[in-house]
């Protein structure tokens, strides 16, 4: 039987697993490629200019942060590409898979982190905090608690 065309076999999971990473990593490269133009341009704006030493530090963080996380996403990728044809199509998804969950925490949290970055900028401390705290807590309760939450109890006990 040839098991590159039989869905069912381990091969041809991986294959569809890795076709499905694919699709999640062009979802999320799109956000987090616009996410870090907008914090690469932000500093030749003229208002750029009006923020204080602490303003600066978070806009360094957010910028320094969103680094890794187009790095993360690009990994699945380089690695596929090195073990191209060596059968190790599982490896990559597992890898895949393992950088995805990161990568999708990661940029909520660097979203929220910008919006209540720009929020404290225009509108001081205590509305960037209470707005940005809560979008903080509203991506880790989405990104980390719903889908425990909603996982199924049979993969619940098999964990």
């Amino acid at each position: 039987m040839n098991t590159r065309s039989h869905p069912d076999t381990s091969d041809g999971a991986a294959h569809r697993q890795w076709n499905e990473l694919l699709q999640e990593m062009r979802v999320m490269q799109t956000g987090v490629q616009i996410l870090a133009a907008f914090l690469v341009v932000l500093p030749f704006q003229a208002r750029f200019e009006m923020l204080s030493r602490s303003d600066e530090t978070i806009y360094i963080v957010l910028l320094v942060a969103a680094t890794p996380l187009i790095l993360l996403l690009i990994t699945p990728v380089a690695v596929h590409r090195y073990f191209f044809g060596q059968r190790l199509k599982e490896q990559t998804v597992a890898l895949g898979h393992i950088v995805l969950k990161i990568v999708g925490v990661g940029v909520g949290l660097l979203v929220s982190g910008c919006v209540w970055f720009v929020l404290q900028v225009l509108f001081g401390w205590q509305l960037g905090a209470w707005i940005g705290g809560g979008l903080v807590l509203a991506t880790l309760f989405l990104l980390l608690a719903l889908p425990r939450i909603l996982l199924p109890a049979r993969a619940r006990d098999a964990g």
